[in-house]
């Protein structure tokens, strides 16, 4: 089980800060949060994102209810092909328990053990953790690889980011909006040989985990990677529909 909220509190309440200090030195809005892809990542429902955002507190619920609630939200959100959900037996098979079982999980009428949850997380293919988390913590999660393109944005564009900025970054999937800002300022600066020194130093500062997120798509501008064109599925490794 992940630990109360607490200092997560203000682990989301600073993330949240930075990434709106990034924005707006970009000249950018929220708008270029992609909200369905964190409730996607998180299970959170989508109208309930910009109140986190915002900082509102909800209620606490049981880590039944939010495990119940998260089930629920994968079986109704990584369809099959055809746009069907996944049958108790299909969830059952996947995960390593009986088809009873799931039907007490997903009424909320047992508590999951260890196991359970292990081969729930496994067979759809989400983070260790996703029916753990509090909102909080997992919107915080969530929130980490959006930072961090924001922050290869702003280098690039010479906005001054900091060290402990950069630092601060790790490494997760990509932001549709955000990415295609990261790509226009790699392709950018590559564009300007007086400024690819500049840009090299630059690189050179990143953090390493930073550097073998952002190579690939210099790679990819230069012609020399072709993008990954292919998307996750549903079942036992869903991905966005």
């Amino acid at each position: 089980m992940d630990a109360p909220d607490g200092p997560q509190l203000d682990a989301l309440a600073a993330a949240v800060a930075s990434i709106d200090q990034l924005i707006q030195s970009l000249d950018m809005d929220r708008s270029v949060i992609d909200l369905e892809r964190l409730s996607y990542e998180t299970g959170i429902p989508v109208e309930r994102i910009p109140a986190l955002l915002d900082g509102v507190v909800s209620e606490p619920e049981t880590p039944q209810e939010t495990f119940r609630k998260r089930l629920v939200f994968l079986r109704d959100s990584r369809l099959k092909p055809g746009g069907k959900r996944l049958t108790l037996d299909e969830i059952g098979e996947g995960a390593g328990i009986s088809h009873g079982q799931v039907a007490y999980l997903l009424k909320g009428q047992r508590s999951p053990g260890v196991g359970a949850v292990s081969g729930l997380e496994t067979f759809f293919g989400v983070v260790p953790g996703f029916f753990t988390a509090t909102e909080r913590q997992a919107l915080h999660r969530a929130l980490q690889p959006i930072h961090e393109q924001l922050t290869h944005v702003a280098l690039l564009r010479g906005t001054g980011i900091s060290a402990l900025a950069m630092r601060s970054s790790s490494v997760g999937s990509d932001n549709d909006r955000i990415g295609r800002e990261l790509r226009a300022a790699v392709a950018e600066a590559l564009q300007q040989p007086e400024e690819v020194r500049e840009l090299t130093h630059q690189m050179r500062a990143l953090p390493p985990k930073s550097r073998t997120r952002i190579f690939p798509v210099i790679r990819q501008i230069l012609g020399l990677e072709r993008p990954d064109s292919s998307q996750p599925t549903d079942g036992s490794s869903a991905g966005r529909p």
